[in-house]
């Protein structure tokens, strides 16, 4: 089994830009990222591995970093990441929870992870682009594809479900409203990964296993996001993303 969550913290200092807030720009972010402002959030995501029944021993990495998140007009973004720290499980302690150090490749890490700037674009729940830097490397985009993703909270009706971009492809994506003030500010977004269309499970209908039919997709997958949102500027607050990925042969589901 593993699962991996990813949180989101908005901090105080958030950048006041003119006032063109309110323009009538219909892409999906206009009104969660305001043109000609900055966003900055502590970003931490962690993936825990283990295997059930087994001893109480989880590892995976871990990685936190500053996200500045710029806006410099409506919808087209420059994500910076800053202050980068990889670390990997050294132990667990008395209550079973994971106890993290620095990983040896840290420094590396946040070099390469520092470096480029990321543009992306939004302008519906089904059209990001992004732009990256032509050195980037595949696993520091994939890394940053997660925190894009993350942000992509577009306003939706309660129980409305709907196709929405993801580091996982598209994915029908289904909305629940736990609270609201003038604007709902407590929202869990729900998918079956394996639903995504560029979701890749690791089924092996070639394999002799594949004869009994569970095995032709072994892998159950969901991802849960929670959101909270400012009642006044509407902007995300937190987010907290929980990915579960089960290996059904061996879960006792």
């Amino acid at each position: 089994m593993k699962s991996a969550g990813d949180t989101w913290k908005l901090h105080d200092n958030t950048e006041e830009g003119s006032d063109v807030n309110e323009q009538t720009s219909a892409c999906l972010l206009a009104s969660r990222f305001k043109a000609h402002k900055k966003y900055v959030y502590q970003y931490t995501t962690e993936s825990r591995n283990g295997v059930v029944g087994t001893a109480n021993l989880r590892n995976g990495p871990k990685v936190s970093c500053q996200v500045e998140i710029e806006v410099p007009q409506a919808c087209r973004f420059i994500m910076h990441t800053r202050d980068c720290v990889l670390g990997e499980v050294s132990a667990m302690d008395p209550q079973g929870q994971p106890v993290y150090r620095q990983s040896p490749g840290s420094q590396a890490f946040k070099a390469a992870i520092e470096k480029n700037p990321l543009k992306f674009t939004v302008e519906d729940a089904t059209s990001v682009q992004l732009y990256p830097e032509t050195d980037e490397p595949v696993n520091i985009l994939n890394i940053k594809r997660g925190i894009v993703s993350a942000l992509v909270a577009p306003v939706m009706e309660e129980g409305q479900s709907s196709f929405m971009s993801t580091v996982h492809g598209l994915c029908l994506t289904d909305n629940l409203v736990n609270s609201r003030k003038d604007i709902p500010t407590d929202v869990t977004l729900s998918r079956d990964l394996s639903q995504c269309d560029q979701f890749y499970s690791r089924g092996r209908t070639n394999s002799p296993l594949a004869l009994l039919q569970k095995l032709h997709n072994p892998i159950s997958s969901t991802q849960d996001c929670d959101y909270q949102f400012d009642n006044k500027g509407k902007h995300i607050m937190t987010a907290m993303c929980t990915e579960k990925h089960i290996y059904l042969p061996f879960s006792n589901e």
